[in-house]
């Protein structure tokens, strides 16, 4: 599931959750402004003076297009790291990727370890984690350029626990 995919799915309280952490780093902010005035052909001007929901409104619609697919990864793995730490780490650490706090160090595609490791980090996370949240990471961390693990696949596609219900709606 691409990044641009995994915010269709969210609530936008969820996603301005998501966009808040992800700012904490001092690029994104810009960078998400520099996004939503590019996809939605949007002059600085109008989009500065638009009351804050309707701001939010098109920030959430950029990260959920799939001509922002290159925003929402930049923000989604901004705020994971921010928010989702621990649970990163815990991951790395039980799939045995090589890692700097949340950042994997292997560089270009990432070696797939066994289907056994795989589920037992999954198995990990769950047992230690919010099902959610280990749902939000887990769909981000498949949906990766570099990352091709037919065992998450297969576990994102079978577990009930790591489905991203829809919550878009709320």
């Amino acid at each position: 599931m691409k990044a641009y995919e995994i915010f269709r799915l969210l609530s936008p309280d969820e996603v301005a959750d998501l966009v808040r952490a992800a700012c904490e780093d001092d690029e994104v902010p810009d960078k998400i402004a520099g996004g939503v005035l590019t996809y939605q052909h949007l002059p600085l001007k109008r989009f500065a003076k638009l009351p804050e929901e309707t701001r939010k409104a098109y920030v959430r619609r950029t990260l959920r297009d799939r001509k922002g697919s290159e925003l929402a990864i930049y923000v989604l793995s901004a705020a994971l790291v921010r928010r989702l730490k621990a649970l990163i780490e815990a991951f790395l650490d039980a799939a045995g990727l090589p890692h700097e706090g949340p950042a994997v160090t292997a560089e270009g595609e990432i070696a797939e370890p066994s289907a056994a490791k795989v589920n037992a980090a999954v198995d990990g996370l769950l047992a230690r984690f919010p099902a959610r949240d280990a749902a939000l990471y887990l769909h981000a961390f498949a949906g990766q350029p570099d990352v091709r693990w037919a065992a998450l696949e297969a576990r994102l596609s079978s577990d009930e626990r790591l489905r991203l219900e829809d919550l878009s709606g709320s």
